[in-house]
C-alpha cells in the first residue's frame, strides 16, 4: 500500500538540510556582492582619475586639471573633473595674511563620477601640509607618523600626516561667507603631459552652493546663481578691473560659500564607512550623512554616535585611530597595532606619476 505522506522524522531532516544549504549560501552570495560592489568602487576611482589625467594631456596650452572629491549627505563620494582657469591673492589667517591660490572650475563635458553608497575616501596629506591654518585647521597640532612605509607608529620616510575626508557640505548654503569650512583634497595632473602634477599650490574650486540667497550685489558681475558659464563667469571675476579686492575674494575667496579650499595629494584611501565606524565603536551611522559626521553647518563627528565620548572630541586622536587602522596597524578587536590590512577591509592606493593608475600598496 502506498504511503500517504511523509514522516514528522523525514519533514524535519529535509528542513534541517534546507537550513544548512541556506547557511552556506547566504554568506556566500553576501561575499560576492561585496567583493562586486567594491569593484565597482575600485573601477569607478580610477575613471575619475583616468578622465582628469586624459583632460589634461589633451589641453595643450591650457591649465592643469584635477580629480576633485566631494562628499554630499545626500549623494555620498563624487569625483569631478575640473581645470585651472587662473590664480590670484585671497585672504589667509597664516602669518602672510594672504596666499596665492589657483582657481578650478568644472569642466562641463565631463559628469562627475559616483561612488557606490557607503563606500568612502580619503587622502593622505603631509604634515607640513596640516600647517595651514585655513585647510583642515583642527589638525594643526597632528604629529602621528604614516606607517605606508618603514618606520611603524615611530615615523617613516613619508613622514608625519593624516588620512583626511572630504569635508565639503559642513557649511550654510544659504550664506555667501560661510564656506572657509569647506575643504578637500585632489589629484593634480600638468596641461599638456598628462603627468602628475608637483605643484602644491592651494586652490580653490568652484562648487556653486544651491541657493539664491544672500547672493552679493555687484555691478561689475551679476550673482553666479544668474551665470550661464560658470568658467566665463568665473574668468570675468578673475579679470575684471571693476571689482576691489575684497569683493573678488568674496565672489571666489576661502570665505565664499561657492568655493572648496583644495591640496594637492597622491595616495588615495578607498573604505567602506560603516567599517570604519565598526572599528571605532560606534553605535551606528549617523542617519542623515550615513557616515560618521553630524549634518552640521562645521564639520564635525557625532559624538552621540560613540561609546568612547573622549575619543569623539578629541579631533587629533581620532585621526592618529582611523590612520593607523586604514594603513592595517589597528587591530578591530583589540586596542594594540597588531592590526593587518585585512582587517580593516581597505585599499590604499598612490596615483602613477605618467599615466595615472591607481597602484595598490601593500601594507
Amino acid at each position: 500500500m502506498r504511503r500517504a505522506g511523509y514522516t514528522l522524522i523525514e519533514l524535519l531532516v529535509v528542513i534541517v538540510i534546507g537550513a544548512l544549504l541556506v547557511g552556506i549560501a547566504v554568506p556566500a552570495f553576501q561575499a560576492i556582492l561585496t567583493s562586486s560592489r567594491e569593484s565597482l568602487a575600485q573601477n569607478a576611482l580610477q575613471q575619475a582619475i583616468l578622465s582628469a589625467r586624459d583632460a589634461a594631456a589633451a589641453n595643450v596650452g591650457g591649465g592643469d586639471t584635477a580629480a576633485v572629491f566631494f562628499f554630499d549627505a545626500d549623494r555620498g563620494i563624487t569625483v569631478g573633473i575640473y581645470e585651472k582657469i587662473g590664480a590670484f591673492s585671497d585672504d589667509s589667517d597664516n602669518d602672510a595674511g594672504s596666499a596665492l591660490r589657483d582657481v578650478f572650475v568644472p569642466i562641463t563635458s565631463m559628469e562627475p563620477v559616483q561612488l557606490p553608497p557607503d563606500y568612502a575616501v580619503r587622502g593622505f596629506v603631509l604634515g607640513t601640509q596640516l600647517r595651514d591654518e585655513d585647510w583642515y585647521e583642527d589638525l594643526v597640532d597632528y604629529s602621528p607618523g604614516s606607517g605606508l612605509q618603514t618606520g611603524g607608529n615611530t615615523g617613516s620616510d613619508r613622514g608625519p600626516g593624516a588620512w583626511v575626508f572630504p569635508e565639503t557640505d559642513f557649511y550654510n548654503k544659504l550664506e555667501q561667507d560661510d564656506g572657509a569650512d569647506r575643504q578637500t583634497f585632489m589629484v593634480r595632473f600638468t596641461a599638456g603631459t598628462g603627468t602628475l602634477s608637483r605643484d602644491a599650490t592651494s586652490a580653490l574650486i568652484l562648487d556653486p552652493r544651491p541657493s539664491n540667497l544672500d547672493r552679493p550685489t555687484l555691478p561689475a558681475i551679476q550673482p553666479l546663481d544668474q551665470a550661464e558659464d560658470l568658467r566665463t563667469w568665473a574668468k570675468r571675476v578673475l579679470i575684471s578691473t571693476g571689482l576691489s579686492d575684497v569683493e573678488r575674494q568674496q565672489l571666489l575667496g576661502n570665505e565664499s560659500g561657492d568655493t572648496v579650499l583644495a591640496r594637492p595629494i597622491t595616495d588615495i584611501a578607498l573604505y567602506r564607512e560603516r567599517r570604519l565606524g565598526q572599528m571605532l565603536q560606534v553605535r551606528n551611522l549617523n542617519r542623515d550623512t550615513n557616515s560618521i559626521y553630524l549634518k552640521d553647518e562645521d564639520p564635525e563627528v557625532d559624538s552621540s554616535l560613540f561609546r568612547d565620548s573622549q575619543l569623539a572630541d578629541d579631533r587629533v586622536e581620532l585621526e592618529t585611530r582611523i590612520t593607523q587602522w586604514l594603513e592595517g596597524r589597528l587591530a578591530l578587536e583589540s586596542q594594540n597595532d597588531a592590526g593587518s590590512a585585512l582587517e580593516a577591509e581597505s585599499s590604499v592606493y598612490t596615483v602613477g606619476s605618467y599615466f595615472g593608475e591607481l597602484v595598490e600598496v601593500v601594507r
